[in-house]
């Protein structure tokens, strides 16, 4: 971790208080998808301390220049996996194999996209996996223990940003990374008191459970972690969350990705309209006492399982 000078608690606190952390995309956007902190990517800390004002993104210039190592982000392609089911389901189009593919290569976190990436925290909980927090912010008072950095955005600033940010654009959902973090997740954003309802996803023999809170036209959907023995991985299990945070979404909310742009070599995916599941059956004139309107949801097959291999864990 670089930083300079010692820095001191209300330099941190102003420098928390903005998108510092966050791998961004377009804070306009119908979908918000936080974790509690940011993996594989930090900013030094070296004086003076600017606070990021404005979102980053991943626009065509970092696309450009991250393109080799977008292929290893193995966390951001499970994003990009639910965000395709979530668009086939708000379309009512077949889901094609490399929509996902197609759609992280393109549009994942773009200033113009359908989400935006955050993090509660503006620090990763973990480095390289070699170098404890005490030797990465050693001669920094305020961020010394960890606890004490995690009460300065708590009780600071940083939250009372999140929350700010939220109410200013009012996301139609807010999917939050992890059951174990819940109490933070309710607490950044305000959701204490609330009552929650719980949802079963079972695309197959696993049953992955979600928990719901709504306040002021926001949904938040507290789902488990990428990765893990408990967590979404497979691409059923991703494919089906997509599907269901879909059904949270409208046709309208992904316009800028009508038809997914082919990726190198790969064919251009074209929209495959799916039957209109609310069309009314048809009945025989003497069916007295049917009632033509009932409403049935598709039942969409299972696709396979996700080719195996190591996978970073979001827990």
């Amino acid at each position: 971790m670089q930083h300079s000078g010692v820095f001191a608690r209300q330099e941190l606190d102003r420098y928390f208080a903005s998108y510092v952390g966050m791998e961004g995309g377009n804070p306009g956007a119908p979908v918000w998808i936080c974790d509690r902190s940011p993996r594989g990517w930090l900013e030094p800390l070296v004086a003076p301390l600017q606070p990021r004002v404005a979102p980053p993104a991943w626009d065509a210039v970092f696309r450009h220049q991250q393109r080799e190592n977008m292929g290893k982000w193995l966390g951001h392609q499970y994003i990009a996996r639910i965000m395709a089911a979530a668009r086939a389901e708000a379309l009512r189009v077949r889901l094609a194999d490399n929509d996902w593919e197609q759609y992280y290569w393109r549009h994942l976190y773009a200033p113009g996209g359908a989400e935006f990436r955050l993090s509660l925290f503006p620090l990763p909980a973990q480095f390289d996996g070699r170098t404890p927090w005490s030797k990465a912010f050693r001669g920094q008072p305020e961020l010394m223990p960890q606890t004490r950095y995690l009460d300065l955005c708590r009780h600071g600033e940083r939250f009372r940003f999140l929350a700010k940010t939220c109410a200013r654009w009012r996301p139609k959902v807010v999917v939050c990374l992890g059951h174990r973090h819940t109490d933070e997740y309710l607490e950044a954003f305000s959701l204490g008191g609330l009552a929650g309802e719980e949802h079963a996803i079972q695309p197959a023999d696993q049953v992955r459970r979600v928990r719901i809170f709504a306040k002021d036209g926001t949904t938040w959907i507290i789902c488990p972690a990428l990765g893990g023995s408990a967590g979404l991985i497979s691409q059923v299990q991703l494919d089906a969350f997509g599907k269901f945070l879909g059904t949270h979404l409208a046709a309208s909310d992904f316009k800028h990705c009508l038809d997914l742009d082919a990726v190198d070599n790969a064919p251009r995916a074209r929209l495959e309209l799916l039957p209109d599941p609310y069309q009314s059956s048809r009945l025989p004139p003497d069916a007295a006492g049917c009632r033509t309107g009932e409403r049935a949801r598709p039942v969409f097959p299972a696709s396979d399982h996700a080719r195996a291999g190591t996978s970073e864990s979001f827990a």
